[in-house]
């Protein structure tokens, strides 16, 4: 007689979602407002369960695209977002940010990670005057000449306290 037994058992593994961010910063496309920097957002899945969701937030640099698909145990999303300087960014010289990636299996939200940057924007302060003579009052000592003095603001940052200097003229005023 053959006699056989089986038996089954069943052992739960619990789900522990987990992640890691890699926030980088390419260099700007200019040091001055307008210009643009692209970053790269490197989202690791280091948890035991594939990812279903997967979003980045940054509120500084706005939408950040991610790949829609699943993200497997130990592969890595690239993501990817372009800011737009803004002349407050030049005037402080740098534009700093934290991002924070989000990552889902079922129900089971993972710790978010953060990661940040600091990207510094060279201060180039520049001007430039063009000094204009008015028509005399007249051809004889004591006629008087009206100057107009335009400075401009050539550089990439915001410039307070400027004024102007004459010898010949004396006091200049210029607008706050």
């Amino acid at each position: 007689t053959v006699v056989t037994a089986g038996d089954t058992t069943s052992t739960g593994i619990d789900a522990h979602p987990a992640l890691t961010l890699d926030k980088q910063a390419g260099a700007p496309s200019s040091n001055l407002a307008g210009g643009t920097i692209d970053y790269t957002f490197l989202v690791t899945n280091t948890g035991n369960v594939t990812l279903d969701d997967l979003f980045v937030d940054d509120p500084t640099v706005g939408p950040v695209g991610c790949p829609s698909a699943p993200l497997a145990v130990g592969d890595t999303a690239t993501c990817t977002a372009t800011y737009v300087l803004t002349q407050d960014d030049v005037d402080a010289g740098h534009i700093a940010n934290i991002a924070n990636a989000l990552g889902a299996h079922g129900t089971d939200w993972a710790v978010p990670a953060v990661d940040s940057t600091d990207t510094p924007l060279a201060p180039a302060p520049a001007i430039t005057l063009d000094k204009q003579a008015g028509t005399p009052s007249g051809a004889t000592a004591g006629s008087t000449i009206a100057y107009t003095f335009v400075v401009t603001n050539t550089g990439n940052v915001t410039l307070t306290a400027v004024g102007v200097t004459d010898a010949k003229v004396g006091a200049v005023t210029c607008p706050v």
